[in-house]
């Protein structure tokens, strides 16, 4: 892979908007809750906002097996396959969430020391409440980050299929969520990074030019990163992700 950058006005971006405060918990966290008033974010050119991306930690491309170290949460063996879509790994999404611990396949590994960057890409179009599908940096089921592609269409509070960004501080959703529509395709890049107690998403259609979507702050002890997928009320339907990758970061 190569590396992967962001520009220097998105660094300046992250400067303007400083860190985020935890905000006040939702009564319903499975549902996202209103998008900034700020403009959409537009794709950057690839400059960088890190001095140096270091070195790939791990990478699995999902060729035929699983790597080492991935462990199941929920397990439900009939509904993953690497099969299927080969080189890739699918999720059908299913009913429950993370925070509620009622989702099936939960895919997650140990998460490395220091400043981390992961990394997907995934072959998923949501069309009903509340499905979900992306990368997730986890303490518990009270305590996690995660981002993805997702769709919500709740009048004032989503935007239908778009990119969203869920923190969860107690069991309860921590505002913003950085809610973005997305209507150009089906195959997205995503990147989680991890600096310290800051958390950002960013995202691509051509995993070379990266758009920042939002940035969190969070003073949670992560144990585990990975991909998950659920929150769904309709029919299952794939989310085929073709790789995962941590990166360390400067």
């Amino acid at each position: 892979m190569k590396p992967k950058y962001i520009t220097f006005a998105s660094a300046l971006l992250i400067l303007a908007c400083g860190l985020l405060s935890p905000g006040t918990p939702i009564p319903e966290p499975t549902k996202p809750i209103s998008p900034p008033t700020t403009p959409p974010p537009t794709p950057t050119s690839p400059s960088s906002l890190f001095s140096d991306l270091g070195t790939i930690l791990f990478r699995d491309d999902f060729d035929g097996s699983l790597g080492v170290g991935w462990e199941w949460t929920r397990e439900d063996p009939s509904n993953w396959s690497l099969t299927t879509a080969p080189g890739s790994l699918q999720i059908n999404v299913g009913p429950g969430q993370v925070n509620a611990e009622d989702n099936s396949n939960l895919l997650l590994r140990p998460i490395p020391s220091g400043n981390i960057q992961i990394e997907t890409k995934v072959t998923f179009k949501p069309v009903a409440n509340f499905q979900f599908a992306g990368l997730i940096i986890y303490e518990s089921s009270s305590n996690f980050v995660q981002v993805g592609r997702a769709f919500c269409d709740e009048v004032s509070i989503c935007v239908g299929d778009g990119f969203y960004m869920d923190y969860y501080e107690d069991g309860s959703f921590v505002a913003p969520n950085y809610a973005q529509p997305f209507t150009q395709g089906d195959t997205v890049y995503l990147q989680l990074i991890r600096r310290d107690e800051t958390y950002t998403l960013q995202t691509s259609t051509d995993g070379e030019n990266w758009t920042l979507r939002g940035t969190t702050t969070s003073n949670m002890n992560p144990l585990q990163i990975g991909l998950v997928a659920g929150q769904n009320t309709s029919s299952v339907i794939p989310a085929v992700f073709d790789y995962f990758e941590v990166t360390s970061l400067p």
